[in-house]
């Protein structure tokens, strides 16, 4: 886990640009409690935050090539870096530290853009050619680490979190209405999008090139872009053998580090495939971890216990009580940067917290099976209304969707009759956004904010995105769209976000996610979708493929999400944050607020006297607390924090006069 913030164009004085990028330095220091590097010139200025987990001596950023015409900062890793860096010293290119950023750098100066397709990893990376004057920002093919961005009177300003971005006083806080709307609808901003004015993110897979002060956006990876792009196995057989390999290669590549690894132990078949497979890799005992949630209507731990027993880990269970998840949820806020539905980010930033104090520095997750092979109730949803929808008849529908409804009923616990209303209700249905239009149009966000436009329109920005990066969207089957919208919403905006990439800053944790990898991506993209749903069985051909080497209740157990209590532990309850932000002053400081359907939503949480606040205003009050917090912490209260960077500032390079240079002391 690290960070970059900088800015190209400026046209200050050096001791202005340096005063600038020290604060957005600061504002993401917890990313990087390791090393902070800078590198300035006229043009130029750029600012790095270290959490060392390959080569630590000698792995510092900034970094700058031999001939002083290319620099590079990055978060995030390579995997295959040591393959990429063999090839390289073939065409007799010499390298000065083991990491992987140093790979990075020499890959992009040699291949140009073309290295994007050779590199395997997670990243948000900058690139910048001082001779050409061309700065390049890019991320990973599946959105694993963040990269923001904003333009201001013409200065470029870019970020690993928007808090860098309003470090500087150049650029201007203000929450975006209907891009809130969004991110509430959909659980997580569209792709490209932010929850701010004028800060936009760039989409996985993409590259943002400034060149003359002007910028493109750009897609380079289209490996997934048409259903048919991959060669499909033979037999099912072949295809379970085959996705075997790639996980256990995609394993592999990921246990590279200097530090100690460990791994998320949750109960349920993802975490158990990558546990499974690191320890026959590694070939010693596990260091594990799991989650004890008060108060979840899931009981894990008979099943995290038996891949426990299976493993022989050394393992630890942690307790999430509802006092933590009260007490950590401005903090969560405040690092996801967005509106959360859920308080799951809130077990995980504990589960980080013990993971870092343990000494375990990496930790890989199961995150991503899902979205890939058809492991939500969604998908078993979407293939009934479709073919209800084809035959123009709903007779025997209910019978056939109540017993599919497994997961969802502990979020969602709408009758099979009710859901199926929702269809028949509406004969001149568009259907392009598949199942999930259903979640998407019984949101209540639209009473809360106050905003330009509607429903429709929302509809409209989040189809163009699909569309542009999948031209045949429209001709996938509903449950593909389905899968696709859960990849590119729930799993990227908010699981690699809010869960994957935030969760783990300020613990010294990076967390890896194997099923994320582009070629178990592809290989699962081409399987047919029987192999991965067979009747109301997600996720069927990982379990086929590993049912003789995991715990038969495991490979059997259906779909559980993890259940954090939520609106019902956030409840106004005495004199706390709670009623401070639901104070009537700071629901009208907003803007966009409805203070009348504020209310009655606040009525609603607290008229629940047992049990589970009701869907869908559980989420729609999470939300709301969620987009007070933003408004509290982000706009009118942001503060960049008094961080003592020289402390560990490693790297101080000018870029005008003295190309690489160690900080003094």
């Amino acid at each position: 886990m690290c960070g970059v913030v900088g800015f190209i164009g400026s046209g200050a004085r050096k001791d202005q640009r340096l005063e600038l990028v020290r604060r957005g330095i600061r504002a993401i220091a917890h990313r990087g409690p390791d090393e902070v590097g800078l590198y300035d010139s006229d043009a130029f200025t750029l600012g790095t935050v270290r959490l060392s987990v390959i080569d630590p001596r000698l792995g510092q950023q900034p970094m700058v090539t031999p001939d002083h015409r290319y620099i590079a900062g990055f978060n995030g890793e390579v995997f295959n870096y040591l393959e990429l860096r063999s090839e390289l010293e073939g065409k007799g290119i010499r390298f000065t530290t083991n990491s992987d950023t140093e790979v990075l750098l020499q890959s992009l100066a040699h291949w140009g853009l073309d290295a994007l397709s050779r590199m395997n990893g997670q990243y948000g990376f900058v690139f910048y050619d001082k001779w050409e004057k061309v700065l390049i920002l890019g991320r990973d093919r599946f959105g694993e680490r963040p990269m923001l961005y904003t333009e201001r009177d013409g200065t470029f300003f870019f970020s690993s979190e928007i808090k860098g971005l309003f470090a500087f006083p150049q650029v201007t806080r203000e929450l975006a209405p209907e891009k809130v709307r969004r991110a509430m609808r959909y659980w997580s901003p569209v792709p490209g999008e932010t929850c701010f004015t004028g800060i936009e993110s760039i989409p996985p897979g993409h590259i943002l090139v400034v060149r003359d002060g002007r910028a493109e956006l750009s897609k380079y990876y289209h490996g997934i872009a048409r259903q048919s792009a991959g060669p499909v196995p033979k037999s099912f057989e072949e295809a379970k053998t085959g996705l075997r390999e790639v996980i256990r290669e995609s394993i592999r590549l990921r246990l590279r580090t200097d530090y100690p690894l460990g791994t998320y132990i949750s109960g349920g078949i993802d975490s158990a495939v990558v546990a499974t497979e690191m320890s026959e890799l590694l070939g010693e005992p596990l260091t594990t971890f799991s989650l004890d949630v008060e108060d979840s209507p899931v009981d894990e731990s008979p099943f995290q216990q038996a891949m426990v027993d299976r493993l022989g880990s050394n393992h630890t269970r942690i307790p999430v009580s509802r006092k933590q998840i009260r007490e950590r949820f401005p903090h969560v806020v405040r690092q996801c940067e967005q509106p959360v539905h859920f308080t799951a980010p809130v077990a995980y930033g504990v589960l980080a917290e013990h993971v870092g104090l343990s000494g375990v520095r990496v930790i890989l997750g199961g995150e991503g099976s899902d979205e890939l092979l058809a492991g939500y109730d969604i998908a078993k949803e979407a293939a009934i209304i479709e073919r209800c929808l084809a035959r123009g008849s709903f007779a025997g529908a209910v019978d056939e969707l109540a017993p599919t409804l497994i997961d969802t009923r502990h979020t969602d616990p709408s009758a099979a009759d009710r859901i199926l209303q929702f269809y028949t209700d509406r004969p001149d249905l568009d259907f392009a956004l598949g199942a999930h239009l259903r979640r998407f149009d019984t949101e209540p966000v639209d009473e809360l904010i106050d905003a330009a436009g509607g429903r429709d329109d929302d509809h409209a920005v989040l189809l163009r995105r699909l569309r542009a990066d999948f031209p045949d969207f429209d001709r996938r089957s509903a449950i593909d769209r389905s899968m696709l919208i859960d990849m590119h919403t729930f799993l990227i905006g908010y699981g690699m976000t809010c869960l994957g990439d935030r969760a783990g800053t300020g613990f010294g944790v990076e967390g890896r996610y194997p099923f994320m990898d582009r070629h178990i991506v592809e290989y699962a993209a081409a399987l047919p979708i029987e192999w991965k749903l067979r009747g109301t069985r997600e996720k069927h051909i990982l379990r086929e493929a590993y049912a003789d080497r995991l715990p038969r209740e495991i490979v059997d157990r259906p779909k559980f999400g993890m259940r954090v209590p939520g609106a019902e532990a956030l409840a106004p309850d005495g004199d706390d944050w709670v009623s401070d932000v639901l104070r009537p002053s700071a629901v009208r400081r907003v803007g966009f607020l409805s203070p009348a359907a504020v209310d009655r939503l606040v009525e609603r949480v607290t008229a629940t006297e047992a049990g589970r606040v009701p869907y869908p205003y559980n989420h729609s009050y999470v939300h709301l607390l969620s987009l007070l917090l933003m408004d509290e912490f982000l706009v009118n209260g942001f503060r960049v924090p008094e961080v003592d960077i020289d402390r560990i500032m490693m790297r101080s390079i000018d870029g005008d006069h003295d190309p690489v240079g160690a900080a003094a002391g």
